[in-house]
């Protein structure tokens, strides 16, 4: 019984042995995953937007936002000259959090008989990040006081703290499911999609017929739309059946265009059509198709901004975090159901899903044509 068990497995060895594709992908997938992923979480949150609405351009004030930003957790990335310009900067994505100074806040520090005010604006939509800012600006606004009030001997209101009052927009609660289940709407269509896609050609390679498709006259371009319409309806059904579920079942609100969002959808869709048909390509069987959508998923989820925030990221990983098409897709989810936000606010993302849907579909035209001629 031993000989026989021991044979079989000597088999299955040997089968891996001369796999040159899927074997790399077992053993150094597992390695390749792990260091990614300590390295993109090793960080803390550095270098978020800050915006500083300054009004009474004093000594002490800018005293104040020179204690904010050194922790180096915020950069002032502008002075916006009004409450309205800086509400702007916030709901466009463009700073992750607005410092207001008040016009009096140097006198009503140096007075006896007030406490001075500042208001902070937080971007809410982004949950992580918006928990590190309020700590660092809390923080450091406390300690700022304390070494002010050492300096001052101990005279004046600067001995107590000064009244921060926080708004977090978007999300004022800064309850996880706001920030995380539109992700994972987005991502359930990523998986959906690229899944579907990448069994489509490996089956036929599979069964053996594949050559015979290569040889009729049907264009590698005919048969890449021909496996991608399937797969693109599945994902359009599923993701009309996950939307409502979102909104209603979870509570999710839909503050921006549904027609937006269906829109951008289906260009995600079709970028991740273009990725699912090149593995489908690429692998031998659907079994190993899967395999090599496990790993990419493992990959994307990292750089994605869907387990770990791209801020978190040291800035070689957030740059190449921008050759993943799910990263730019979340990042619309989440701004269009949360924030509202309009075109104009998620343009950059859509023209990087065009850009990297072009790429894609490309290669898998090109891997295609050169199978027929092989």
């Amino acid at each position: 019984m031993f000989n026989r068990i021991w044979q079989l497995a000597f088999k299955e060895f040997i089968h891996f042995s001369r796999d040159r594709l899927t074997t790399p992908f077992i053993l150094l997938g597992p390695l390749f995953q792990l260091v990614l992923m300590a390295w993109a979480t090793s960080r803390d949150v550095e270098h978020l937007s800050l915006v500083v609405f300054d009004q009474d351009r004093s000594q002490i004030s800018r005293a104040l936002v020179t204690s904010v930003t050194n922790a180096g957790t915020l950069d002032v990335t502008a002075y916006p000259d009004s409450l309205e310009e800086a509400q702007r900067l916030i709901e466009g994505g463009k700073a992750t959090v607005a410092l207001l100074i008040p016009p009096d806040f140097a006198a009503e520090l140096e007075a006896t008989d007030s406490v001075p005010q500042l208001q902070v604006i937080i971007d809410g939509s982004n949950m992580i990040a918006s928990r590190t800012v309020r700590q660092a600006i809390e923080g450091a606004v406390a300690e700022w006081g304390q070494k002010l009030a050492s300096q001052w001997g101990g005279t004046g209101s600067a001995g107590t703290p000064i009244a921060l009052r926080m708004t977090a927009r978007f999300n004022e609660e800064l309850e996880y499911g706001l920030y995380a289940i539109p992700a994972e709407l987005g991502f359930v269509v990523y998986m959906v999609t690229l899944m579907v896609a990448a069994i489509g050609i490996a089956r036929e390679r599979e069964l053996g017929t594949l050559e015979q498709l290569l040889v009729t006259p049907v264009t590698s371009l005919e048969l890449i739309i021909g496996k991608a319409i399937p797969a693109m309806v599945i994902a359009c059904v599923d993701f009309l059946l996950l939307l409502p579920l979102t909104v209603w079942g979870f509570d999710i609100p839909l503050r921006g265009s549904v027609w937006l969002l269906l829109s951008l959808t289906l260009l995600f869709i079709t970028v991740e059509l273009g990725w699912g048909i090149m593995i489908s390509a690429i692998a031998r069987d659907q079994q190993q198709a899967l395999l090599f959508v496990f790993l990419l998923a493992m990959t994307e989820m990292v750089f994605s901004g869907y387990m770990v925030s791209v801020e978190n990221m040291p800035p070689f990983l957030r740059t190449v975090s921008n050759l993943f098409p799910i990263k730019h897709y979340l990042i619309i989810v989440r701004h269009i159901m949360v924030k509202g936000a309009a075109f104009q606010h998620i343009w950059v993302e859509a023209v990087a899903l065009i850009a990297l849907g072009i790429g894609s579909l490309t290669a898998t035209f090109l891997i295609l044509g050169r199978r027929r001629v092989d």
